[in-house]
């Protein structure tokens, strides 16, 4: 008899209790008996206290880190925990709400090339939630996004499983091994946003595939992890400058730090 395969699912939670709460009893519900796993959470606040959480924890273990060290280096932390097979990394502000895990790993399994696969995400009014895959950005992408054509809109929008060079993090499943090969998140160039593009890119370049699929469905409320708007933006643009840097984007990177000259951002 074949071996089941098993998941470690790696949550990083910052100012999140109350949402992971719900997100855990999610996966109890929609992953249940349907394959073997585990949950993995790193705590990256030092003023919660996730051992107070209303749940069941026979599945659950706690890093209590309690140091913000960012998303990225937050999994990477997580998966030195791990005994699955695949990894599930998932924001605490989720809930999955269909239970077909298996069809996801069911794609794993039918065809070695394909590296990460992404959830379909839907935000709280239960619609096709944007920016949760696509195509590699360059400044020509940015310039067409801020006019509402972005390239990217009919691989979110897709109903069926779509390649795409990359696939948010918010829900985001990968192989184990492949993972592991590429050490994980670059934690040094991302402390939050970017890192998934990343990820996705190196991926692309072990000649591995991408997948968005739309079938399994998570619920994406969003917000939480910042309180200060203003360090949200200066991460975020940070990360775009290195993530175009890194990408070896090099006109699309000097486009964007000259830009941030200008506006002061």
């Amino acid at each position: 008899m074949e071996k089941k395969k098993k998941i470690s699912i790696i949550i990083v939670s910052y100012n999140s209790k109350k949402k992971l709460e719900k997100c855990i009893e999610s996966i109890y519900k929609r992953m249940g008996s349907l394959c073997i796993w585990e949950i993995i959470i790193v705590n990256n606040d030092k003023n919660e206290n996730l051992f107070k959480m209303k749940i069941d924890f026979s599945k659950v273990k706690i890093i209590n880190h309690k140091k913000n060290i960012g998303f990225g280096a937050g999994i990477n932390l997580g998966f030195k925990n791990t005994k699955g097979d695949f990894l599930f990394i998932l924001n605490p502000d989720t809930e999955i709400i269909s239970d077909n895990v298996k069809d996801v790993i069911r794609e794993f399994e039918s065809n070695n090339e394909i590296g990460a696969i992404g959830a379909g995400i839907l935000n709280s009014s239960g619609e096709k939630q944007e920016w949760v895959a696509g195509k590699e950005i360059s400044i020509y992408d940015l310039l067409r996004n801020n006019l509402g054509i972005s390239r990217s809109k009919k691989i979110w929008n897709s109903f069926e499983r779509i390649e795409c060079d990359w696939v948010s993090g918010t829900a985001l499943l990968v192989r184990k091994e492949i993972f592991e090969e590429l050490k994980g998140f670059d934690e040094d160039n991302f402390f939050m946003y970017f890192e998934d593009m990343d990820l996705c890119r190196r991926i692309r370049a072990l000649n591995k595939k991408v997948f968005l699929y739309p079938q399994f469905k998570v619920r994406h409320s969003g917000g939480g992890s910042y309180n200060n708007k203003k360090l949200q933006k200066k991460h975020y643009y940070n990360s775009m400058e290195n993530y175009l840097n890194s990408s070896s984007n090099k006109f699309s990177f000097w486009i964007v730090k000259f830009i941030r000259f200008i506006l002061n951002k």
